[in-house]
C-alpha cells in the first residue's frame, strides 16, 4: 500500500510541477476571442510571435526573451498579453463565438511570412506597432519590445509606458 501512494503522490507533484513549468512560457494563441476581450478590459497590446519548428531562432528568443519575460511576472496580462502561433500546428485559433481561422490563414492575415514575425495589435486585431521581422541581435530584442509596446500605448491613448531598458523593469508603469 504505502509503494502505490507514493507512486501516486509522485505522478500528482511530475503533474504539478510540468503544468507550474508551462505556466512560465509564452502560450500557443488557441482563442483569441478570450485574449482580446481581456485585452480590451485592460487597454493593453496583444504581442503574438509566429514560429516554426524548424526556426532555430524563434527557439532561441522564446527560451532567452520571452520566457525570462513571462516568468518575471510583469509583461503577460499585466504590461501585454503575449501569444504564440505556431505555424505547424493544426489546431484552429478561435476567433470569435462562431468562428475558427486556421493558424496559416491568421498568419496571412498579418503578413507574417517570415519565421520569428512579432506583432503587436489591439483587442481588434489592428495592429498599433512596427512588427518585428526575421532575426537579430537576441540581446537587444527585449529593448526593441520595450520600444514597440510603448508606441503601441500611446497610439491605444494608454499612458503606460515601460522602460528603454528591460533590466529597469518595476511595477507600477504607468506615468502621472
Amino acid at each position: 500500500m504505502p509503494i502505490i501512494y507514493l507512486l501516486l503522490t509522485a505522478l500528482l507533484l511530475s503533474g504539478c510541477s510540468s503544468q507550474q513549468a508551462n505556466a512560465h512560457k509564452i502560450l500557443e494563441m488557441d482563442d483569441f476571442h478570450a485574449v482580446s476581450q481581456a485585452a480590451q478590459e485592460m487597454n493593453i497590446p496583444i504581442m503574438i510571435m509566429f514560429t516554426a519548428e524548424h526556426c532555430n531562432f524563434c527557439h532561441q528568443l522564446e527560451r532567452d526573451v520571452l520566457n525570462p519575460m513571462i516568468r518575471g511576472g510583469l509583461y503577460d496580462g499585466y504590461a501585454m498579453f503575449m501569444r504564440k502561433v505556431d505555424l505547424d500546428l493544426q489546431r484552429p485559433i478561435k476567433f470569435s463565438d462562431k468562428e475558427t481561422i486556421s493558424k496559416r490563414n491568421f498568419a496571412r492575415m498579418y503578413r507574417a511570412q517570415v519565421t520569428p514575425t512579432v506583432i503587436f495589435i489591439n483587442a481588434k486585431g489592428v495592429p498599433v506597432a512596427e512588427p518585428l521581422v526575421g532575426t537579430m541581435d537576441v540581446q537587444l530584442y527585449a529593448g526593441l519590445i520595450h520600444q514597440r509596446l510603448n508606441i503601441a500605448y500611446a497610439n491605444m491613448g494608454n499612458p503606460m509606458r515601460l522602460p528603454i531598458s528591460p533590466d529597469q523593469m518595476r511595477r507600477p508603469l504607468a506615468s502621472n
